[in-house]
């Protein structure tokens, strides 16, 4: 009997009778085809999977049970939730919102915000504040559940989910909403979600600051789990058919119960933990010749390729999608989008000037050449790369920013220092870091100016000096 042997990387395979594959190389097949379909599952649906953690996070860690329960960081973000690539600065705000249990839903947006509503599939679907309709004066949304049919009634910027699930976010300078208990009050009186149904009722604020949460997503079977709930609780016209058919694939299909044999169960959890692994390695040694922000320097773009939805000519970029939801939150086109004065823009850096990793046991520096281009602020702050949370050093924040009122040099310019020990006279231009553990870095402008877009002012790599 004729035998074809085939040697593969994953794998060596056996056919007969000129192309019948034996029993035992089918089996070793469909292993490795379950276990590929849920890699590219895990990737595929990160999006969704890191808004499910983000929701459940605000739940179960801060209370957000109802859309009245707004989240305010009025005493700042610190590094004692685990929020994705958070920042340190601005007053944020925050709610969840569920379109299926509540119909249609209100949102009063406060004056002088940046924010958005995302879908459950961390989809854009529309902004607040100076980059949105209402254009900084505030003003009242209406979002509506996908299925809706009903009337619309006037007086509201209408917006339509794709989702059930809906979360909203926005953040204000410290200038507009104060902090602590001024900040507090600021929301209560200028911020509210509601059921259009029930009429306007007062938020109940909660003041997310030093309260523990955990908002990022599980890189083991859990994931599918998740997974599943999800695609149970939302319409299955949020998702595209080949999407849909990749989870049927895996045993997850809408209506049905998911109930994985040992075997699969396996293949799930250890996908889910190579898929972690290639995430990783997307993030941080990006092969996208489009990473680069500028090409004499190390610093690379959050949002690859420029477009929020990640497309160029039509065609999805998963590894830029992959990239941006591995280590961040929030998609809006002001992220993306020049919008000179106002909007925000991000660099990161994950390497030093001689590209090697950010060790916490070594000390850098970062020269900021003078006259930084911004018309609201600009900060530097520190992650841990293993949960893209903020650097959990034993500072109040691992950050600096124009609010600390740093050092400037003569020139006006400034020199950050990052290391386990503040080099000599420089501690309030320090970050302090973690021997053994690396961290990343994101350098924030709010409200950019021309010479950021058109880079006559760009900031140095960061140099080890010890």
């Amino acid at each position: 009997m004729k035998t074809e042997k085939l040697t593969t990387p994953i794998g060596d395979f056996e056919f007969v009778l000129d192309g019948y594959p034996t029993k035992e190389t089918a089996q070793k097949l469909f292993d490795a085809l379950d276990f590929q379909r849920a890699c590219q599952a895990y990737l595929d649906f990160m999006p969704a999977m890191s808004m499910y953690s983000l929701l459940e996070g605000q739940e179960k860690g801060w209370g957000c049970k109802e859309c009245s329960d707004l989240v305010v960081s009025a005493d700042l973000l610190d590094a004692t939730p685990l929020v994705l690539t958070g920042n340190t600065e601005s007053i944020y705000f925050s709610c969840n919102v569920d379109l299926k249990k509540d119909g249609p839903t209100v949102v009063e947006i406060p004056p002088q915000v940046l924010g958005m509503a995302n879908d459950a599939y961390f989809r854009f679907i529309v902004d607040f504040g100076m980059v949105g309709p209402d254009k900084g004066q505030g003003g009242k949304y209406l979002l509506l559940p996908p299925d809706y049919e009903g009337e619309v009634p006037e007086g509201y910027f209408v917006a339509r989910s794709r989702t059930y699930k809906v979360w909203i976010m926005a953040r204000a300078s410290q200038q507009i909403s104060g902090m602590g208990e001024q900040a507090i009050k600021w929301y209560s009186d200028h911020c509210a979600a509601y059921p259009l149904k029930d009429g306007p009722r007062k938020p109940n604020i909660i003041n997310a600051s030093g309260l523990v949460a955990d908002t990022t997503h599980p890189n083991d079977f859990q994931y599918f789990v998740n997974l599943d709930q999800m695609v149970q609780y939302e319409p299955t016209e949020a998702f595209n058919t080949e999407q849909l058919g990749l989870l049927r694939a895996l045993g997850i299909e809408k209506g049905k119960s998911f109930n994985p044999d040992e075997r699969m169960r396996k293949i799930l959890d250890t996908a889910a933990k190579t898929g972690f692994g290639m995430a990783r390695a997307i993030a941080y040694q990006s092969r996208d010749p489009e990473v680069k922000v500028y090409p004499d320097r190390n610093w690379e773009y959050i949002f690859v390729g420029g477009s929020h939805e990640f497309l160029k000519n039509g065609v999805r970029n998963l590894d830029a999608r992959t990239l941006f939801h591995f280590t961040a939150i929030c998609v809006t086109p002001a992220m993306v989008n020049k919008i000179v004065g106002a909007g925000s823009q991000y660099l990161g850096a994950y390497v030093d000037a001689n590209g090697d990793y950010l060790d916490g046991s070594q000390t850098y520096q970062l020269h900021l050449p003078p006259n930084i281009p911004v018309n609201n602020f600009w900060s530097v702050t520190l992650y841990d790369p293993k949960t893209r949370s903020l650097l959990q050093n034993g500072m109040p924040k691992p950050s600096i920013s124009q609010f600390d009122g740093p050092e400037q040099n003569d020139d006006g310019s400034y020199d950050v220092f990052f290391g386990p020990e503040a080099p000599a006279g420089k501690e309030k231009n320090w970050v302090k870091t973690v021997p053994g553990k690396g961290w990343f870095s994101y350098i924030r402008v709010y409200g950019p100016l021309e010479p950021f877009f058109d880079q006559t002012w760009k900031p140095d790599d960061i140099v080890k000096i010890g």
